[in-house]
């Protein structure tokens, strides 16, 4: 689990599903393939035992492959904000002038303004976000949140 984590942010950032309906992409389908045949073994469960992913999910208390994108996608973004990252803390920041991915206003709300996927999907992570995880300056707290965030996207 820890190499799928590993590799989360940077190659399904962009493909974050935040209702059912949204299309799920053929990368983030192998890559949860893998985590259900993982969750297999661990819960000692076959295919042909019909036990849904949820299940598993919960038994083992993981998040889903879409769900792990987006938790490490909004704790990265946290981390940026909190930590004065460089780079990522330019693209965060509230006095930007030009017109490249994010900005945020006083209200601690990001906005968009290219068309990256990725800052597109860091945009709607963000503005989801409670007010706790946007003003806190815990690490732990910044977690807890972006954990509870996550748990409530699809599988």
């Amino acid at each position: 689990m820890a190499k799928i984590r590993y590799c989360l942010p940077v190659f399904v950032a962009e493909s974050i599903r935040f209702r059912d309906t949204d299309p799920q992409s053929t990368l983030l389908q192998s890559i949860q393939r893998s985590q259900n045949d993982m969750l297999r073994i661990l819960t000692n469960n076959r295919r042909r035992d019909r036990v849904r992913i949820s299940d598993m999910l919960e038994d083992t208390r993981f998040m889903s492959v879409n769900q792990s994108a987006a938790y490490s996608l909004l704790v990265e973004l946290w981390k940026a904000r909190e930590f004065d990252v460089p780079v990522m803390n330019v693209l965060l920041g509230r006095q930007r002038n030009d017109t490249r991915t994010l900005r945020s206003d006083s209200a601690n709300q990001v906005t968009t303004m290219g068309r990256d996927t990725v800052a597109i999907n860091a945009e709607k992570l963000w503005n989801l976000a409670s007010a706790k995880f946007r003003t806190t300056n815990l690490l732990k707290i910044a977690k807890a949140e972006a954990k509870a965030l996550a748990k409530t996207l699809p599988i």
